[in-house]
């Protein structure tokens, strides 16, 4: 009640910040890197493409990529409240590793969801630390004629910071302390940079540190057992480090060493998942009690890069060359106690190394009437990637095995997988004098992919999983019209290509105690897509606006089927299901109506359907849009951002694991609207304090994708709402 009370002093402060308004430091233009692959003013990218900047995590106040998400109509990151957290990005309703993600350009590893709900991933995306970045690059729709395979859907780009954005100048020092914090999970955090820069060589260091508990929720049953709907405990910290050395081997040419390791520890105490004795249908014995579950989740990221750019050289605009690894290594163990005083102890893993080399090359000529911005080059990688596992039962008597529910362990549900990848690009960006530009680009790819089985593979079965290779040519062609002085107008013709990736392609896997088996499918083809998009930009001094409609089908999307009864046992498959076609609308508007005001929208609507059978794509979010009021001037500022959703009511039908032929009504994702308030203000030229208050009406709301797959009738359905009202915090220090 008291924020309503104030609700009036906070209108009033409003209305009297013009009159102490100071004039404002001028803006530098947004840059987008990720759609060209090469810096370009975001007002002459597509509207397919937006950036959430530097100064948008802050102000916001953005603790992870689910905050980062949305504000973005269109864009969802779907998350399980259970035990493992975020899992990755939605983008225009394609998901998972169809999107692809990079840090500076160098490929993230992939998700894992272990054949089930992304939601739950075993082995999610979030392993990016915010406070690192500069901005994030989003790209709506099919990139692969610049990004290759995996480029299907779109791409997430993380641009983290440089030494200059600490030490501006030639010649010093610079850095920056910071401390946060958020009632939403009660978490607390600090980061620490600092920047040195001389005349040819120069070093930045940020180090960040977190700590929090488990999610709020709106859930309302606290008892121990699968009817429980409020949040497991949890607590987790995280840490990351991010170093970067640069060296100017000649006033056009720098090379520079980055190195970053990042690392989140959870523990979760799993009550949702306690149940009491019982008589087993299958076997008639005796089940004893689980009394206690706890889970110890690690997930880490390092990586170490070496790159080299050169400008200005001879024929060459830009030429640069960079060597990377990725390294993941994810851990999801638990510990089960029983009532007959037995125990298991689980220790599973999956780990994903990548490695690659990039090379690229820009050149700016004047040919054929025509101003040309020529890039080509070429993308190589090797990933390795591994799901080892370990299970032990320990027996009341003090004797032990590894044979637990038909599975023998140490076992692996798809064999070490070796993935190779070349990628051979080249795009023209030809802009003719009457300011008419033509983009069309190609990639070639070839893909590989072999596995080597060995003893824990063979304890899961052993199916023989063949090697897979493809190649495919993906072309683009992008065209840019100016015309009466203010419009632009856009449009695009794009393909996709995503060749089978290590758990879709060799997932074999085997347990007979429960029934079931997963078996390869060796006649799995790549993923294409095509599309076609048509956008409309306008620009003034006080006014702008992007419209962008799509098209885009899909086909041999692979998917997880049901087959049946095969063998006294229930059998599934991953299949190519056909064709796919999603199809939708996105607008965004900007308004400077007074000196230090704005206003911004943004809403996006999708439709999504498979044409095999003329269901809804699950994955699809309903029309969503996001209204903004800003107000900024040098010593302190604010903004109110309303966030609204109609109800999610394109799902289809939920089946049962046990009985797929079994369907039952899904549950619909209700419409919502809630309001977010945040603001700051700079006591001193050097320090920023930032407070905001999110979901201000405390509104009962579920996110549509992290309730995908769940039956209307569902108990639990609480579990999965979002926090009620809650606050977050934070101070800043520049020096």
């Amino acid at each position: 009640m008291a924020l309503f009370r104030a609700t009036p002093l906070m209108l009033s402060l409003a209305a009297a910040w013009p009159a102490f308004a100071e004039e404002l430091p001028q803006s530098l233009e947004t840059v987008q890197v990720t759609a060209h692959r090469t810096e370009k003013p975001l007002a002459e990218t597509a509207p397919n493409a937006s950036v959430i900047s530097r100064h948008k995590l802050d102000d916001r106040l953005i603790r992870d990529i689910s905050d980062a998400a949305k504000y973005e109509p269109g864009v969802e990151v779907a998350s399980d409240p259970n035990r493992r957290g975020n899992a990755g990005w939605t983008i225009r309703g394609i998901d998972g590793n169809r999107i692809l993600m990079l840090i500076d350009g160098e490929r993230l590893p992939e998700a894992y969801a272990g054949g089930g709900n992304g939601n739950g991933a075993i082995s999610g995306r979030d392993f990016v630390e915010l406070e690192t970045l500069r901005a994030i690059d989003i790209v709506k729709g099919p990139t692969s004629s610049l990004y290759g395979s995996d480029a299907i859907g779109g791409v997430i780009g993380y641009r983290t910071k440089a030494v200059d954005d600490f030490v501006p100048e030639e010649t010093g020092v610079g850095g920056s302390v910071k401390t946060f914090g958020s009632t939403a999970d009660n978490s607390w955090g600090g980061s620490a940079a600092l920047g040195v820069k001389g005349e040819r060589a120069d070093a930045m260091l940020i180090y960040t540190h977190r700590n929090g508990h488990e999610i709020d929720n709106r859930g309302s049953n606290d008892s121990s057992g699968s009817a429980r709907t409020t949040p497991n405990p949890q607590n987790w910290h995280s840490d990351n480090v991010l170093a970067k050395l640069g060296y100017k081997l000649a006033p056009q040419q720098r090379l520079e060493l980055t190195l970053e390791h990042f690392r989140r520890d959870t523990d979760t105490n799993l009550l949702n998942t306690l149940y009491p004795a019982s008589i087993d249908r299958r076997s008639g014995r005796l089940k004893p009690a689980l009394q206690a579950q706890t889970a110890a989740d690690r997930i880490q990221r390092d990586r170490v890069s070496l790159g080299w750019e050169g400008k200005s050289l001879g024929p060459f605009e830009r030429l640069s060359a960079k060597l990377y690894q990725q390294k993941l290594d994810n851990a999801d163990d638990s510990l089960e106690q029983y009532g007959n005083g037995s125990r298991t102890a689980s220790d599973y893993g999956f780990e994903q190394t990548i490695r690659g080399l990039s090379l690229e090359a820009e050149h700016r000529f004047a040919a054929l009437s025509a101003e040309h911005q020529l890039l080509w080059g070429a993308d190589l990688s090797r990933t390795d990637t591994s799901r080892p596992r370990m299970k032990t039962q320990y027996l009341a008597n003090g004797s032990s095995n590894n044979v637990i529910g038909g599975e023998t362990f140490p076992s692996k549900t798809f064999p070490d997988s070796t993935s190779d990848r070349i990628g051979l690009f080249i795009q023209d960006e030809m802009k003719f004098g009457n300011g008419i530009a033509l983009s069309p680009s190609l990639r070639w790819d070839h893909y590989k992919m072999t596995t080597q089985p060995d003893q824990a593979y063979a304890n899961s079965g052993g199916q023989p999983v063949p090697s897979f290779q493809d190649g495919a040519f993906s072309p683009k062609l992008g065209l840019s019209i100016p015309f009466a002085e203010h419009y632009t107008g856009f449009a695009q013709l794009s393909s996709g290509f995503r060749a089978p990736p290590f758990d879709d392609a060799n997932m074999a896997f085997v347990n007979r105690t429960y029934g079931y088996q997963v078996i390869a499918n060796p006649n799995l083809k790549s993923e294409t897509s095509r599309g076609v998009e048509l956008g409309l930009k306008g620009k003034w001094d006080s006014f702008d606006f992007g419209l962008t409609a799509y098209a885009n089908r899909y086909r041999d999307f692979i998917e997880q089927q049901s087959l049946g009864m095969q063998g006294g046992l229930l059998t599934f498959q991953y299949q190519n299901i056909g064709r796919v076609d999603i199809k939708g609308a996105e607008a965004r508007a900007g308004w400077r109506f007074a000196p230090g005001w704005q206003t911004n929208a943004a809403i996006a609507y999708a439709h999504g359907e498979n044409l095999d059978d003329n269901t809804p794509l699950a994955s699809v979010s309903p029309l969503s849009a996001v209204l903004g009021l800003r107000y900024d001037q040098a010593r302190f500022g604010g903004e109110a951002l309303l966030r609204a959703a109609v109800r999610n009511s394109r799902v289809p039908a939920v089946s049962s694991l046990q009985n797929p032929s079994a369907q039952s009504q899904a549950f619909e994702a209700p419409g919502y609207a809630t309001l977010d308030l945040t603001a700051y203000w700079k006591p001193a030229k050097q320090t920023v304090v930032r407070a905001g208050v999110f979901n201000v009406f405390d509104r009962k709301y579920w996110k549509a994708a992290d309730v995908r797959g769940l039956a209307a009738g569902d108990a639990t359905l609480e579990r999965y709402t979002q926090p009620g009202r809650n606050v977050g915090a934070s101070v800043e220090y520049q020096f």
